[in-house]
């Protein structure tokens, strides 16, 4: 992974809390939510958004993001290249609950370093979380070409199959595969029981 020491871990408890807005019809895989994987840096405490409280403050930026916003921008007026500057910005907007804004600073800063799998990897629950589904796996997809065993973006690609795509088969094949690369998953336990569930579905709907 082409990103500063660390931002693995830091990424997978972020898009653990990230990426799970999921229907009360889900079996087991609301359960996955309950929990984040890795303990880095306190400012990750703050990464909690519903799905409700992001529509409610698209338009509103609270004092603290928007202090973030400002500083960030001020970095990258005197250092346009800056990608740690750039990805934080990002990391700002989409904390704020401003995908959009988001989506233009992760797109700058794959511009400038088009293999930041974790910049990318966030853009993709940016579009998720606009309801572009298919730009969000074609997204995470682009991960996964650049980095096979990226995990969060294979818990992601198992998140929106399963939950929103209905697609049970390609849910099982992508959290398989991260089972298969991290047995000890932090999540392991509870997507093995999703995997079951999903299973059982597809035997239902066989002829």
């Amino acid at each position: 992974m082409r990103q500063e020491k660390g931002r693995s871990c830091f990424m997978m408890k972020r898009f653990i809390i990230r990426m799970f807005f999921v229907s009360s019809s889900a079996i087991a895989v609301a359960a996955l939510f309950a929990t984040a994987g890795c303990k880095q840096e306190a400012e990750t405490a703050s990464r909690q958004t519903t799905s409700q409280e992001a529509a409610s403050s698209k338009e509103e930026v609270t004092p603290y993001y928007q202090g973030l916003i400002e500083e960030y921008r001020t970095v990258l007026a005197e250092d346009p290249h800056n990608l740690a500057a750039t990805i934080a910005l990002g990391n700002a907007f989409y904390d704020a609950g401003r995908w959009q804004g988001a989506i233009q600073y992760y797109e700058r800063a794959l511009r400038i370093d088009p293999h930041s799998v974790d910049a990318m990897t966030d853009m993709g629950t940016c579009y998720r979380n606009l309801g572009v589904l298919d730009k969000a796996i074609e997204t995470y997809l682009r991960v996964i070409a650049i980095e096979p065993n990226h995990l969060n973006a294979l818990f992601n690609l198992g998140i929106i199959y399963g939950e929103d795509k209905k697609d049970y088969r390609k849910a099982v094949k992508y959290w398989e595969h991260l089972l298969h690369l991290s047995p000890k998953h932090p999540q392991a336990d509870n997507i093995r029981v999703s995997i079951h569930a999903y299973k059982q579905m597809l035997r239902k709907k066989a002829p």
